[in-house]
């Protein structure tokens, strides 16, 4: 039994050294490399280098970049707080609008003076209409009253329109009185009426 392990282990052996051998002659037949790692190492060790002094190249204005922080915490500060806006409505008519309301309002009053004027005339025209009849169908006593009366006006006409004015107020006094006598009695005989029952 030791032989055959010896003859066993003998033949591992051997087959271990023929591999060996084998890729001991790949190793050999590789290229060699050495220079290229030894460049980059160098080209590795400058960057390490040019690394470690790039702090001291890059200039950082420290003191300006804290102002600039306190100046927006500022500014954040006045933003936060909303701005109180205030609204004014202001209504403005332009120039052609008034010159229009102007113009469209003196129209209406000229309208209604004509109006009035039409409605005066036409109390001239009944007025001259019924004087001109009395003149014609009046009696001769009649016709003496109307020409005593164009007299009495032609000698003085503001105190004939006054007088008449004057009578006219007189007659409607007498008139309203009248009524409210009309409207008195009548009251007294409902009153009358009622106590009686």
């Amino acid at each position: 039994m030791s032989q055959v392990l010896l003859e066993t282990l003998v033949g591992a052996v051997d087959a271990l050294e023929k591999k060996t051998k084998t890729m001991q002659g790949q190793i050999n037949g590789l290229p060699d490399h050495s220079e290229n790692l030894s460049h980059l190492d160098a080209r590795l060790s400058a960057t390490e280098a040019e690394v470690k002094s790039l702090p001291e190249k890059i200039f950082m204005p420290f003191h300006e970049i804290e102002m600039l922080i306190v100046e927006l915490r500022k500014h954040r500060q006045i933003l936060a707080i909303p701005l109180k806006q205030e609204v004014r409505h202001e209504h403005h008519l332009s120039k052609p609008v008034l010159l229009f309301i102007v113009l469209f309002l003196a129209i209406v009053g000229l309208l209604s003076l004509q109006c009035y004027t039409w409605q005066e005339a036409d109390k001239y025209k009944e007025n001259d209409m019924k004087y001109r009849y009395l003149e014609v169908s009046q009696p001769p006593e009649g016709q003496r009253i109307l020409h005593l009366v164009d007299s009495l006006y032609d000698s003085n006409p503001d105190e004939f329109r006054k007088a008449v004015h004057r009578q006219e107020a007189t007659q409607q006094e007498q008139f309203e009185d009248f009524q409210r006598v009309q409207e008195k009695q009548e009251e007294i005989k409902n009153l009358q009426k009622k106590w009686n029952r």
